[in-house]
């Protein structure tokens, strides 16, 4: 159910942000992976080694445009 994900990073000092924004089939396909807790984030083990701080809430947008299934004329 994932359609894939954007992920933009930013340099504030000596620390490098993430901001990722994945796109999901249904609110469904999201509940199959993250399980009932929709705003708690979903890590993995492997994680730990790269995170120094990290957000464990997440929040869910509703795609009204997406400029990418534009078609030119």
């Amino acid at each position: 159910g994932n359609r894939g994900v954007l992920a933009l990073r930013r340099l504030v000092k000596d620390r490098a942000e993430f901001l990722l924004v994945s796109l999901w089939d249904s609110e469904e396909a999201i509940h199959r992976f993250a399980g009932d807790d929709l705003e708690r984030a979903v890590f993995y083990p492997e994680d730990e080694r790269f995170l120094v701080d990290r957000d464990d809430h997440v929040s869910h947008y509703e795609v009204v445009f997406d400029s990418a299934l534009v078609t030119p004329h």
